[in-house]
């Protein structure tokens, strides 16, 4: 446990130190982002009850915006992206109903 916890600390010290270096690099963050969340959205994986710490300050830090821009049909095809938009809103970002991620449209009802 104190590793898996370790190991969150470290990717968000590198999300944050990337993000300084490369300014506005959303590619690069974003990418980060996804891995931080990787047991959380992979297809072959089953959900954890909830994302682990390091995937939501990932997702907070990073921006859903950004996360969504850098997916595209190869990432889609290793993540489950039903998966994700549950991250996203657990991690209290929630993707607006009917909006797209990758090419990836989050279902829901506009209210």
């Amino acid at each position: 446990m104190k590793e898996q916890i370790f190991c969150q600390l470290l990717v968000v010290c590198m999300l944050l130190w990337s993000s300084q270096i490369q300014g506005n690099s959303c590619d690069a963050s974003g990418i980060e982002a996804l891995r931080a969340c990787g047991d959380s959205i992979d297809k072959e994986l089953p959900s954890p009850p909830k994302p682990f710490e390091g995937c939501c300050t990932a997702v907070r830090i990073i921006g859903m915006k950004c996360i969504c821009e850098v997916i595209n049909k190869e990432i889609e095809s290793s993540i489950d992206m039903q998966k994700l938009v549950n991250v996203a809103s657990a991690c209290g970002r929630p993707l607006a109903p009917h909006s797209h991620c990758g090419s990836y449209l989050v279902p829901g009802v506009v209210a």
